[in-house]
């Protein structure tokens, strides 16, 4: 008697986590990560509509791993409150370095093929007007960089 109770409980369960997974309460929320960002990096993001993982490339042995993150909005986002500095002439260059220097040492860690392919895809061009955002932690072993880019905001996370 006491199994049929409990196949019956977890069958509630299941249809429960299901409907709640179906409906889009069980995903993950992109609001919450960039909170996360606020407290990790503290940089404001605005809240976007869509989040999609570019790439993930964690090394277990270490703790150490790349993360590029694209964030993409019904509109242009306004970036008045954030954190994040307008591209202008004087400062393209620098910001273009150091996507390029997270691109080159993500590679030169083993990226897999279809990761660098995943990486060489997804890369904003980096012109005056967007709005970027860098901070290094740990004497430079760990850094974050943001790129917003018309309705696109990418996120490069190092962390050694």
């Amino acid at each position: 008697m006491k199994k049929k109770y409990y196949f019956i409980l977890l069958f509630i369960i299941l249809v429960t986590a299901s409907l709640y997974i179906l409906t889009g309460k069980g995903g993950m929320d992109p609001k919450v990560v960039v909170d996360a960002y606020k407290q990790e990096w503290g940089v404001t993001i605005p809240p976007p509509t869509a989040e999609s993982p570019i790439l993930a490339h964690e090394l277990a042995q270490t703790g150490s791993g790349q993360w590029v993150t694209l964030y993409e909005y019904d509109k242009i986002p306004s970036m008045t409150n954030t954190e994040m500095e307008e591209v202008t002439k004087e400062n393209q260059a620098y910001y273009q370095k150091l996507l390029n220097k997270f691109k080159e040492d993500a590679i030169d860690t083993g990226l897999k093929s279809d990761m660098k392919k995943s990486l060489q895809d997804h890369e904003p061009t980096i012109e005056v007007g967007d709005y970027a955002y860098y901070r290094a932690k740990n004497d430079g072993k760990d850094y974050f960089l943001a790129i917003q880019e018309k309705k696109q905001l990418y996120t490069y996370t190092w962390h050694e």
